[in-house]
């Protein structure tokens, strides 16, 4: 694979396991990767949902971010969110995973993972974005998610980067690729802007809608912790990518059934999925215990109909 050759395919937004300490839980960081990359094409560390992003300090990212090349040695592309609340805490994000990196001698490819309307306006992006790819060894990728926007404090007069403005910053070569969370109509907005680049990628953040409208370049999956072999059938199947052995049979009714059920699991955890998710796997021993961040809010009734769920129905 080239060096900023995107996936195509499923993408685990992986859970961050801590320590009830608040530590990372590197035993149970170890043992989910274990589960989920035989079916992933990539890997989301971080992310401002399930990884926790916001919740986590500097030193439990480069932590996370070692555990993880530690693990890989490099055969899945790494996503890792960078966005802090300002332009000068996200360069310096950048710079301290840059020295883990080339520490850990990580030999795989690495995007970092931008939300810029976490720290910084539509006005100006673009100028902003030149410098960031002139200070960065590795390629971009933007994430865009109105509902992140606002958990913020300050008063913020967008939530979504402007249709203009992705097509202006489409310009900058080191931008590769934008996960997307919102209305489909702006999301198609998005992509009429971008076909003069068929090398950039559109990531659906959605689940829900990517069983009903599947992208071409695949799904953020937050179920795919507790359900990467299943998310990983119905991604492969969205995209015509099956391998043949998969074809064989009553494939087509087979599918049908896995995408239902992927519809009732994210019906369970959609609200708050963060603790349902991270209590299911502790219930299953692929992680040590549920603990989070003070961000997230436990939700018991949910964490246990999820358990329940998976062991009645199998769930793998």
């Amino acid at each position: 694979m080239e060096p900023d050759r995107l996936p195509k395919g499923l993408i685990v937004d992986l859970i961050t396991p801590l320590k009830d300490s608040g530590n990372i839980d590197g035993e149970g960081l170890r043992s989910l990767l274990a589960k989920v990359l035989p079916q992933a094409d990539g890997i989301l560390l971080a992310g401002p949902q399930m990884g926790e992003g916001r919740g986590l300090d500097m030193g439990s990212k480069a932590e996370l971010l070692k555990g993880v090349c530690d693990s890989l040695d490099g055969r899945l592309p790494l996503f890792f969110w960078v966005s802090q609340d300002s332009v000068e805490g996200t360069k310096e994000t950048i710079a301290l995973l840059e020295g883990v990196l080339e520490s850990s001698r990580y030999g795989g490819i690495v995007f970092w993972l931008d939300s810029p309307l976490f720290y910084h306006s539509n006005r100006g992006l673009y100028g902003h974005y030149q410098e960031l790819a002139a200070n960065t060894a590795h390629p971009l990728v933007l994430y865009n998610d109105a509902g992140l926007v606002e958990v913020l404090d300050r008063r913020v007069k967008r939530g979504n980067i402007r249709t203009t403005i992705l097509k202006e910053l489409s310009r900058v070569e080191e931008i590769k690729a934008l996960i997307f969370r919102g209305p489909l109509a702006r999301v198609n907005n998005y992509q009429k802007a971008l076909n003069w680049r068929p090398d950039f990628k559109i990531y659906d953040g959605d689940e829900a809608r990517f069983l009903e409208h599947p992208s071409l370049s695949g799904i953020l999956s937050m179920g795919a912790n507790i359900a990467p072999k299943t998310w990983g059938t119905i991604t492969r199947a969205s995209l015509g990518m099956l391998h043949e052995r998969e074809r064989e049979g009553d494939y087509v009714h087979e599918v049908w059934e896995k995408g239902q059920l992927l519809r009732d699991l994210i019906e369970i955890y959609q609200h708050n999925p963060v603790w349902p998710i991270k209590k299911a796997l502790s219930d299953a021993a692929i992680i040590g215990s549920p603990a989070c961040t003070s961000l997230v809010q436990p939700d018991e009734e949910a964490g246990n109909q999820l358990t329940e769920f998976i062991s009645r129905h199998a769930v793998e």
